[in-house]
């Protein structure tokens, strides 16, 4: 992660020796990880889901592209449902964005709950990692997905007869370059009392953690340049299908109310961040970031 940035540090030197970084850099900003909900929809209701009760909303292509369109590039793209293999033209449209306008992406990561198999999605990835590729000069894939396998989700799958298909999905999922491992609850982490989690014994739940943002702006040689800087923004900023500013892990209900942060057509996502943000130097700000996910880290997240 910290190499990503190095590399985006060098990229505004050159720029700024052209005297060209201005026009480049300007109203845009780096992420250490974004995220965005691309739908609501699910083919599941498992017991513990954050997200509750779902509908049919998926991010919409105005919202992608007021979104992207302030991106100069992101550590970790990561993508959340719902369900993504269910909103596969979403994922299509942003990859292609990503590809087309250039932007700077390190990895691209999301979960799926495995009863759906999905070569389109396959390919989708092998696309974007050879994009990844161009630049990152990495052996290893950089478009990866993690298949939920917990008692929860398994529960659920049994409970709608899908748990041979689910199976066979599992060992072809295995098989691609792409596949991460298993998304699975830790025993000693609890989970965020959100959804369907409402419901579930408060000895194994907490109510949800805020993450905090802090951002920098990295002029030349990595020092702090508010006036020509570049903005960089972690450690984790999540963009609902209707373009909220919200919790990563708040359920759909309260995206809307209590952890509704603002809308990205009514102000830059720089301007609403800022509302919320730490401003520090370059190096504080990483290890800022750093200590944050860590915090965050202590629960199970879905």
């Amino acid at each position: 992660m910290f190499y990503f940035f190095l590399t985006l540090y060098k990229t505004y030197d050159s720029i700024h020796q052209k005297k060209e970084y201005t026009m480049e850099f300007k109203g845009k900003c780096s992420y250490q990880n974004l995220g965005l909900i691309i739908t609501n929809k699910c083919n599941l209701d498992c017991k513990h889901c954050c997200r509750g009760c779902k509908d049919n909303k998926d991010m919409s292509k105005e919202i992608i592209d007021r979104v992207l369109s302030q991106v100069v590039g992101a550590s970790n793209l990561a993508i959340c449902g719902g369900e993504a293999t269910l909103a596969l033209p979403i994922l299509e449209y942003i990859i292609n964005y990503v590809v087309d306008n250039h932007i700077f992406i390190d990895e691209l990561t999301f979960v799926i709950n495995g009863t759906i198999y999905s070569t389109e999605m396959l390919r989708m990835l092998d696309y974007l990692n050879e994009y990844i590729q161009q630049y990152r000069k990495k052996d290893e894939s950089t478009t990866t997905f993690t298949i939920s396998y917990d008692k929860y989700h398994l529960e659920e799958i049994v409970r709608l007869g899908l748990l041979e298909e689910y199976k066979e999905n599992v060992r072809h999922y295995r098989e691609s370059i792409h596949f991460y491992g298993y998304q699975i609850l830790k025993p000693n982490k609890k989970l965020f009392r959100e959804g369907n989690a409402c419901y579930l014994d408060q000895k194994i739940t907490v109510p949800l953690y805020q993450m905090k943002y802090f951002v920098s702006y990295a002029g030349k040689g990595g020092k702090l340049d508010m006036e020509n800087g570049l903005c960089n923004i972690g450690p984790l900023v999540t963009i609902n299908p209707d373009g909220i500013l919200t919790e990563a892990d708040s359920s759909i209900e309260n995206q809307e109310t209590i952890y509704n942060y603002g809308n990205v057509f009514d102000d830059s996502l720089e301007e609403l961040i800022l509302k919320r943000a730490k401003v520090l130097k370059p190096k504080k700000w990483y290890k800022a970031c750093c200590k944050e996910s860590d915090k965050y880290s202590k629960y199970n997240r879905l």
